[in-house]
């Protein structure tokens, strides 16, 4: 038995739109246009496209510009068989969807364009189990240059302890790198690396970049220096494999003011709770500043000194700030006793496994 009812349609040769009248015979149907039979075509086939005035639209399945509208009211036994109709409500309805999709496309670029532009927004949102791989897989990079001596660890150990009330969440390594540098990864990991130690002269040095760069991991900075230097898509998609252009461009992140401002703010507290004296910090940081002066270039340690002042600028003010944290009287105690010290200072030269070098291509 067969089903009868008009609609109009476009064959998509030609932009002739033709009456016809749409014969169904089972679960598949002809358009006839006076003597003329086309068909047969499978419902299965059919998409919806949307509604207009003149008859809700249909396509077909491999025919571009294929039309089918029907016009008046559709059978209900026929009903069943044509594909479900989209409907978006409210206002997309009446703008319709092609011109929704453009004010989507609007919103989207808006609302992209301000938050890749403030990654201290966007940083809080990345989850902390993308960050934790990040951070598991430029440590990775690092196969085998991490110095490690029973007591050497120990020593790093005990001082993350005394700087930070959940040091479970922190990673601390010492990298047998030389070069005057320490940095904050994703995923609370912290990279002190051998050129540091070996200028540093008191463990109360090591302590306030220790404690700065724990400051970094606590406010999300390290997130944020990613977005604004390697952009979301690779942050949440992953590096490429080249750990040293990753590593680079992390240590060539510089800090913005404010996120300078908020680690060093972090340091101070973190130097106070644990009653180590500023002084080793401000000493440090002195020092930095005169061989970052250095106009010779052949001079090594004035480069290696220059590579922790490129990501971590150094001005006046931040020196003075943990100047006046002094405390005159205080009887402030060592980071590290004197035998403490020394491990740490010589875990890489103890190490007899340990790699050296970066072991990947850096520029």
């Amino acid at each position: 038995m067969s089903t009868f009812f008009d609609a109009w349609h476009f064959d998509g040769q030609s932009a002739v739109r033709r009456k016809v009248e749409v014969q169904v015979i089972g679960n598949q149907f002809y358009l006839l246009e006076l003597e003329r039979r086309h068909g047969p075509y499978r419902f299965g086939d059919l998409h919806f496209l949307g509604k207009k005035t003149d008859g809700t639209v249909y396509g077909l399945e491999g025919k571009d510009g294929w039309r089918l509208g029907m016009t008046g009211t559709v059978p209900a036994e026929l009903s069943a068989m044509l594909p479900a109709h989209r409907v978006y409500g409210g206002w997309i309805d009446r703008l319709g969807l092609g011109k929704a999709s453009l004010v989507f496309a609007g919103i989207s670029a808006a609302i992209v364009a301000v938050v890749l532009l403030s990654p201290q927004w966007l940083a809080p949102l990345i989850p902390s189990s993308v960050e934790r791989e990040l951070g598991d897989a430029l440590v990775g990079d690092f196969g085998g240059r991490f110095c490690d001596t029973p007591k050497g660890k120990a020593a790093l150990a005990k001082l993350t302890r005394s700087l930070d009330d959940n040091p479970q969440d922190l990673q601390v390594e010492v990298a047998n790198i030389d070069m005057l540098n320490a940095v904050a990864l994703p995923g609370g990991k912290v990279l002190l690396f051998l050129g540091l130690l070996s200028q540093a002269k008191s463990p109360d040095e090591v302590a306030g970049v220790l404690a700065h760069e724990i400051g970094h991991v606590r406010e999300r900075h390290v997130m944020q220096g990613l977005l604004r230097q390697m952009g979301l898509a690779v942050v949440l998609g992953g590096f490429d494999g080249s750990g040293g252009s990753t590593i680079n461009s992390l240590l060539s992140t510089t800090y913005t003011r404010d996120s300078e401002r908020e680690a060093d703010d972090h340091s101070l507290k973190a130097l106070k709770q644990a009653n180590i004296s500023p002084v080793g910090a401000a000493d440090f940081f002195n020092r930095l500043a005169s061989m970052d002066g250095s106009r010779d270039l052949k001079d090594r340690q004035a480069r290696t000194m220059a590579s922790y002042t490129s990501s971590h600028p150094l001005s006046d003010e931040r020196r003075k700030l943990f100047e006046n944290a002094v405390v005159k009287g205080s009887a402030y105690k060592p980071a590290l006793t004197a035998d403490e010290w020394q491990e740490l200072k010589t875990m890489c030269a103890q190490d007899k496994d340990v790699k050296s070098g970066w072991g990947f291509d850096i520029e």
